[in-house]
């Protein structure tokens, strides 16, 4: 007997502990924020106004108090530009002064030293540190005129230093502002680590990418904005408010007195910083009740919060394989605790908006994607509920006299690889060419085979990149492609695809003419999973003409199913109000207690 209760005892005190190391998991953590920027001279072409400056003080002003951080410029040789150190107004300061030396005058890029000058002290994981590194750059390794020494560099960076940093905890995000970047490279670094890849087009987008990564690397309660008004509950201790502007007119806030402040006039409790495309307002003990902003309405305008009642949420990667299971947990922490008074969360509504459209409620049933009833953790299961490409995830929690918000940007990729096809200039022979997502795919474990239908195999190689290539015989124009894929996750899982494509170039309208353009596969979702490898196995295969259709039958048919639908809506109606009156019962017995 002594035996069975120790062996309980145990088993409360596991149980206990597992819980209160869920509820701190990302809200205990503490920030560790360190940025990389590329100071080579191509940033001459690819960011000649010094974009990364205005960039980078973005970040600055939104790092919460209490965090690490440091700034480290890099070309040839490797600088902190920004001491490391903890956040607070004083290293803020220091660190919009440091911004302004940005400059693009470095010769080389010494990626492989950059990492290992910024990862100082990461050795071993630390469970209460959150380590995020932000690499930008818009090259490739360039640490000599000899090739050999590059590419040794890289394969360093590969196979050495991107294990050492994950084995520490520490995920790398990798911003590409050129199409000369090496973007294999930056996808592979990010992925491995759990990190997230940007691309952006001009140094003008440069400031939003900092901010999605700012909300990867240190999430942080916002509220809603919803027609530039937004309301203050009275547990807000303090409130940045982030405008990007779009025109030259002044942001003005109003108080929920009437007020109105701005970048000239605002009172000693506020900071205000103000550049040229965004202003950022940090206001200590904001009033309570509801703002009004004047100035641009934009949907990366945000609220952030310093608040005793916060919403805290499970950490969701950033890449993701359409199929992948995906759940999304939440809860309500008051002083750092989960609150579970049901008299309190019968009044509080939890849910998912994905792309500001589509909206799947969180329960707390024990049921579904739920674990344990009525313990206060809300769940919600998107498992093939996404469409393709970046997904904005909000997840909200709102009570009578409070809201909550986070965010999160996930990409789906709907298969491991793209499939692009292109002809020569003679029309003599198409190109076929394989792309792997290297967001999810390692790129080195890829094996791809082509077989033609009916035919047998045809010859297709690995090029620099990661892209295989093969050439075909125009000859071939109208059969099918046999392509079969097989390789590992970063995670290790296996994947294998196997895709069925006509050998026909497709053809695109841009503007006013037709052109001839690579074509993306089309293809229907045939997946199969197997238990301890992940195989995705997609089919794509085009009609070759259309049936006449007997709408008379259909209609019929249609009459028909839509009558038994409605009676079996009418009986689960009347089943499910029985229920609900029983479980109704059940939960104020519950209350009650």
């Amino acid at each position: 007997m002594r035996l069975l209760w120790h062996t309980v005892l145990v088993l409360l005190v596991s149980v206990a502990l597992q819980e209160a190391a869920h509820s701190a998991n990302s809200v205990m953590k503490k920030n560790d924020v360190r940025v990389l920027i590329d100071v080579s001279g191509s940033m001459k072409q690819n960011d000649p106004h010094k974009l990364r400056a205005p960039a980078l003080r973005l970040l600055v002003g939104l790092l919460p108090d209490g965090s690490k951080s440091g700034v480290w410029t890099f070309a040839q040789y490797v600088n902190m530009q920004v001491k490391y150190g903890r956040v607070d107004k004083h290293w803020k300061k220091m660190a919009r002064t440091e911004s302004e030396k940005i400059h693009s005058r470095g010769l080389y890029t010494n990626i492989e030293e950059a990492l290992i000058r910024a990862s100082f002290g990461w050795i071993k994981p630390d469970p209460e540190i959150r380590r995020n590194l932000i690499l930008l750059t818009d090259g490739m390794v360039d640490i000599s005129r000899d090739a050999k020494k590059n590419a040794a560099s890289r394969e360093h960076i590969l196979k050495n230093i991107i294990p050492r940093l994950k084995k520490a905890g520490a995920k790398i995000h990798a911003i590409a502002l050129s199409e000369g970047a090496d973007k294999a490279l930056l996808k592979q670094i990010s992925a491995q680590t759990g990190g997230r890849y940007i691309e952006v087009d001009s140094a003008g987008s440069l400031e939003r990418a900092f901010l999605k990564l700012f909300e990867q690397t240190a999430p942080a309660d916002s509220l809603p904005i919803k027609d530039n008004r937004f309301k203050v509950d009275t547990s807000v201790q303090d409130m940045t408010v982030l405008v990007f502007r779009k025109d030259a007119g002044p942001v003005v806030l109003m108080s929920p007195q009437g007020d109105a402040f701005d970048y000239q006039q605002h009172p000693n409790n506020f900071s205000w910083h103000q550049e040229q495309s965004y202003e950022l307002v940090t206001i200590k003990k904001p009033a309570a009740g509801e703002w009004r902003l004047k100035g641009s309405v934009d949907p990366d305008n945000r609220v952030m919060i310093v608040t005793n009642l916060k919403l805290n949420t499970n950490e969701l990667t950033p890449s993701i394989l359409a199929g992948d299971e995906l759940q999304i947990e939440a809860e309500l922490l008051d002083e750092g605790k989960r609150i579970r008074r049901q008299s309190f969360l019968n009044l509080v509504e939890f849910d998912v908006v994905v792309n500001g459209e589509h909206h799947y409620p969180m329960q707390d049933t024990g049921k579904g994607a739920d674990n344990k009833r009525r313990d206060g953790r809300y769940s919600a299961d998107l498992s093939g509920r996404l469409a393709g490409g970046e997904q904005s995830l909000i997840i909200r929690a709102k009570g009578p006299t409070f809201e909550r918000e986070f965010r999160y940007a996930v990409d789906n990729f709907l298969s491991i690889i793209d499939i692009k096809l292109s002809e020569d200039e003679a029309a003599e022979h198409f190109y076929l060419s394989i792309i792997p997502h290297m967001e999810i795919l390692d790129p080195e474990s890829l094996q791809v085979q082509l077989e033609l239908e009916g035919e047998g195999p045809l010859a297709i190689q690995a090029e620099p990149g990661g892209v295989w290539v093969s050439e075909i015989s125009k000859s071939k124009e109208g059969e099918f492609l046999i392509i079969r894929v097989h390789g590992k996750r970063h995670t290790g899982a296996a994947l294998e695809t196997e895709i069925k494509k006509k050998l026909v170039l497709n053809t695109v309208k841009s503007g006013h003419q037709d052109t001839q353009a690579s074509s993306e596969y089309e293809r229907e979702d045939n997946e199969t999973e197997h238990a301890e490898a992940e195989s995705h196995t997609d089919e794509a295969t085009e009609e070759e003409g259309e049936e006449e259709t007997n709408w008379i039958l259909i209609g019929w048919v249609t009459m028909v199913i839509n009558l038994i639908i409605g009676i079996i809506g009418v009986l689960g109606f009347q089943f499910w109000k029985k229920k609900k009156a029983a479980q109704d019962e059940e939960d104020d017995k519950d209350v009650a207690l």
